[in-house]
Formats: structure tokens, sequence, C-alpha cells
């Protein structure tokens, strides 16, 4: 390069620099903004058993069914049941891929003890919904 090129491209280099930038920068907000959240409409819990404020007597098994949909997508489910001093008697996480998923889990009570039963249904776009019922036992 003869001296001259090189001064003129030593002073314009910089402002290359910038509009490649400012092109770079363009194509990444737009890609960014293209990503948006599409779906907003939470899954659905439905819980079948066992029903809300329902008494188990000691040593007999609880069975907990439910269904979970969603309108696009399931990502995660989450099911699970503690009792009144926090102890964990079902602790599941299924990671899925499809609109419906089917829930069947159990566990045995103990006396005199207080549970709840909570179940997550997250999908793609992080909608989530929750369907929570206590039971007892005697």
């Amino acid at each position: 390069m003869k001296t001259l090129e090189k001064a003129v491209y030593n002073r314009i280099e910089p402002l290359l620099v910038l509009l490649r930038m400012r092109r770079f920068a363009s194509v990444i907000l737009f890609f960014v903004a293209s990503c948006g959240k599409k779906d907003e409409i939470a899954p659905v819990v439905s819980i079948a058993s066992p029903v809300a404020n329902q008494v188990f007597s000691a040593g007999e098994t609880v069975t907990i069914k439910a269904t979970v949909t969603d309108n696009e997508s399931l990502h995660m489910i989450h099911v699970i049941a503690i009792d009144n001093t926090g102890g964990h008697w079902v602790h599941s996480e299924e990671h899925v891929d499809g609109k419906t998923f089917d829930i069947n889990k159990s566990f045995v009570t103990n006396a005199g003890k207080n549970y709840t039963i909570s179940i997550d249904g997250t999908d793609h776009d992080e909608n989530t919904a929750t369907q929570e019922i206590r039971v007892s036992s005697n």
C-alpha cells in the first residue's frame, strides 16, 4: 500500500468497523425481536383423584391421577406430595413433548398427617398452570 492510501485507510478504518458493527447489531436485533413468545395460553391441569379434602385411613394408598394438556406442546410436569411436617411422599419431574400427559402416582398414608398435592404443567413458552389439593389421614 502506498503511503497516501495507507494514511486514508487508517483514517477511515474506524468508520468501517463501526459500520460493520452497526449492520451486525441490526441483524442481531432483528433475530431477537423475531424470537418472541408465541404462545400465551397456559396448560390445563385436571386432577381426577384424589378429591380435595378427602380423608384416608392410616396405611391406605393415595393414588394421584391427573391429566395435563396444552394447546401447543408441554415441556415439563412436576408432581409433589408433601405432608404437614415437610416430608416428601411424591416428587416427580417429567420432561415431555406432546399436548397431553397422564399422571399416575401413589403413596401410602401415615396416621394423623395432612398432605398437599401440587401439580405444575409448563409449556415450551414458559406458560405455567398449577393445581393443588389437600387430603388427610386419620
